[in-house]
């Protein structure tokens, strides 16, 4: 009877420590998206510097986006390099982040 009761908890266990694995493998993944939207907002004063973008959805919803931007992230007016302060409010622009664990990291900005 003992010997089946610890086989029954060792079987548990092992299989608890096997869905858990993936659970934490899965937080840790970072997601690429891309959106096309407005500039509502940017701050190239604070660190980190930061972006918010409004986007309209297909379905007629808005959707805001918030984002972390890195001194390496590419921004670019037509062909041209430019920088996020040089952004102004209102311009069309398409953004490409990173979505991580610990928010929204901007890895491109491509304004019209």
């Amino acid at each position: 009877m003992r010997t089946k009761l610890c086989s029954l908890c060792l079987g548990v266990a092992i299989g608890l420590a096997a869905l858990t694995t993936p659970l934490a493998t899965a937080a840790a993944e970072t997601i690429q998206r891309t959106v096309r939207g407005t500039v509502m907002a940017s701050n190239a004063a604070v660190d980190p510097q930061t972006i918010v973008v409004k986007v309209v959805l297909p379905n007629k919803e808005e959707l805001i986006v918030g984002a972390r931007v890195p001194t390496d992230t590419k921004i670019t007016r037509g062909t041209r390099a430019t920088r996020l302060a040089d952004l102004k409010v209102g311009e069309a622009a398409e953004l490409t982040y990173l979505k991580a664990p610990d928010g929204l990291i901007v890895r491109s900005i491509h304004v019209r």
